[in-house]
């Protein structure tokens, strides 16, 4: 006999089975003494082999019973952890993908306040050689070709005074705050982040109206339509007790009793 893998959900498992090629299957009573008839929804015995079922994915998987148990009966289910699955972890990993994205912003962001306040600390030594590079190549007058390209950038960051220099490294520090708030807020899956990203993040995107071609403001936008459109933000499409009630229903034991395993048939030949 052997027990026929039948998955419960199609392809709306691929996230399960990312999270279990990457941290593995989750199996119960691999050190249980005695499996019972009760047990057969997550645990059952064929031809002296145990089929664990995976509380995450669905899958069954043949071992052999334990030579040194430490339980003699599967643990209630109230001491049984079901791992993520369904809505829940999809929304998981799209928040950690935006969180990720948001990693970027930090490093980018922190990277240019230190440039910033290093240029304040640096600014009249930088003016002298910026002038004496500048007499070397155009002579003293310089010239129009001095005003262009690189050194012509340069020398709009000069003329910035140092008040307004600050300025933009306390802004930038405060941007990266920002960021990185938001980061770890969606990393573990936090409502105020939610709100928070969505906020900080339309507030940038009419600055960005011009360039919409730009793969950084599509990517804005998409985070902007994702939360209040996928996670129900502000009350949309039943709000946050239509996504509670969506994820507690596509995970945890109503979505494990929801998908029987598959029945015990002969094997073929």
């Amino acid at each position: 006999m052997r027990l026929r893998h039948r998955p419960a959900r199609d392809t709306s498992h691929r996230y399960e089975l990312i999270s279990c090629a990457l941290v593995g299957h989750v199996l119960v009573g691999t050190d249980v003494r005695t499996i019972t008839p009760e047990d057969g929804l997550i645990v059952r015995e064929f031809d002296a082999l145990r089929w664990h079922r995976c509380l995450r994915c669905d899958s069954w998987f043949p071992r052999q019973p334990p030579t040194g148990p430490t339980r003699d009966t599967i643990p209630p289910r109230e001491e049984i952890t079901v791992p993520l699955r369904g809505p829940a972890l999809r929304d998981r990993y799209v928040l950690r993908l935006i969180a990720a994205e948001r990693a970027i912003h930090v490093l980018v962001l922190g990277g240019l306040a230190v440039a910033v306040f290093l240029f304040i600390g640096h600014r009249a030594t930088l003016k002298r050689d910026y002038v004496a590079i500048v007499n070397g190549l155009f002579g003293s007058s310089g010239g129009p070709d001095a005003r262009k390209g690189l050194l012509g950038d340069f020398r709009h960051l000069l003329i910035i005074s140092p008040t307004h220099l600050y300025e933009i490294g306390f802004l930038l520090v405060a941007y990266a705050t920002l960021e990185a708030v938001e980061m770890v807020g969606l990393w573990f899956a936090k409502r105020w982040a939610e709100y928070l990203t969505f906020v900080a993040t339309t507030l940038f995107v009419p600055l960005e109206v011009d360039e919409l071609v730009t793969s950084v403001t599509i990517v804005n936008l998409a985070v902007v339509l994702y939360l209040l459109l996928g996670k129900r933000l502000f009350g949309l499409r039943g709000g946050h007790e239509v996504d509670e009630a969506r994820r507690r229903a596509g995970g945890g034991w109503e979505a494990i009793d929801r998908h029987p395993p598959g029945q015990p048939v002969p094997p073929p030949g």
